[in-house]
């Protein structure tokens, strides 16, 4: 499968290490799907994460968040936005997630936000799923 992880799931798994979030994040670092990224999304991972209040939350070192950052980063498909659609969401700040979702030719995007992506993304054929569904999803898959 090949996804888009919405900033939020990452925000959810480095919050806690339990739940589907946390293992859907595992799957990626294990390579058990294909995750696509690009610049303009991996700065937006690394702002969000590195922000104090998530550092604390989170209970991470800056270094250890620049690691896990890295460690996506390298096993990650870089992704061209090739095309622009925009505008595409009620919410702005998703038309980012959701050209890369596009332009990288994703099955699905992970998040915990559905109710901005879904719309938009059925245009294109993309699902929108949660953390749960990917889970289900791969299983089926034996993965």
């Amino acid at each position: 499968m090949r996804l888009v992880l919405d900033t939020s799931v990452l925000v959810t798994a480095i919050r806690s290490s339990a739940g589907a979030t946390a293992e859907a994040i595992r799957l990626a670092l294990a390579r058990k799907f294909t995750l696509l990224l690009d610049l303009s999304l991996a700065l937006e991972y690394r702002d969000v994460l590195l922000r104090p209040e998530q550092l604390k939350a989170s209970l991470w070192s800056r270094k250890e968040t620049l690691f896990f950052l890295e460690q996506l980063e390298a096993l990650a498909e870089p992704t061209e936005a090739l095309f622009t659609y925009r505008p595409l969401s009620i919410d702005p700040d998703d038309d980012m997630i959701l050209e890369l979702a596009i332009n990288g030719r994703a099955d699905a995007i992970v998040t915990n936000n559905l109710k901005h992506f879904r719309g938009p993304a059925a245009k294109f054929g993309i699902e929108v799923i949660t953390p749960r569904e990917c889970l289900s999803r791969l299983a089926r898959k034996g993965v």
